[in-house]
């Protein structure tokens, strides 16, 4: 099972979220634990890789498990999620990871994504304690079923 972390930065009302080039759907920055590294480190050290900001001091907002559906298969892989508003650094426009840009937090919900993420990232702006949930998804990213608790 592969481990991700990711985070939220927020800063005067917007949120920076990255593009990725295979959809085109925007999604929260950040990538894969490694090995002997605490998901709180690997948040903040995915976000200053992708972004060039210097995350600090995020908070678990949210632990997601996702399945996704390949015929008779599954691949399951498991994400944290962390939410913060104090970061620097000079940020980067374009990574080989994708296009950075800042949001509004009330255009979230206009932007291509996949579904389970616009909860996420309304949990991690708005939510008081950790969420925790199941995504199940086709192979093409179709959304199956959630489970959030």
């Amino acid at each position: 099972m592969q481990r991700v972390a990711n985070c939220i930065y927020m800063k005067n009302g917007e949120i920076l979220l990255l593009q990725k080039p295979r959809r085109g759907w925007w999604a929260i920055p950040g990538g894969k634990v490694e090995p002997k590294e605490t998901v709180k480190a690997a948040a903040i050290r995915e976000y200053g890789e992708e972004t060039g900001i210097q995350i600090r001091d995020p908070i678990i907002k949210g632990i997601y498990t996702f399945l996704i559906e390949d015929d008779d298969k599954f691949t399951e892989w498991m994400m944290f999620t962390f939410f913060t508003n104090q970061g620097d650094g000079i940020q980067k426009n374009v990574t080989r990871e994708g296009k950075l840009q800042w949001h509004p937090v009330d255009k979230v919900d206009e932007l291509p994504m996949a579904e389970g993420d616009r909860l996420i990232i309304q949990q991690a702006l708005f939510g008081e304690n950790v969420q925790f949930g199941t995504f199940h998804y086709t192979k093409d990213f179709q959304l199956i079923s959630q489970k959030l608790d």
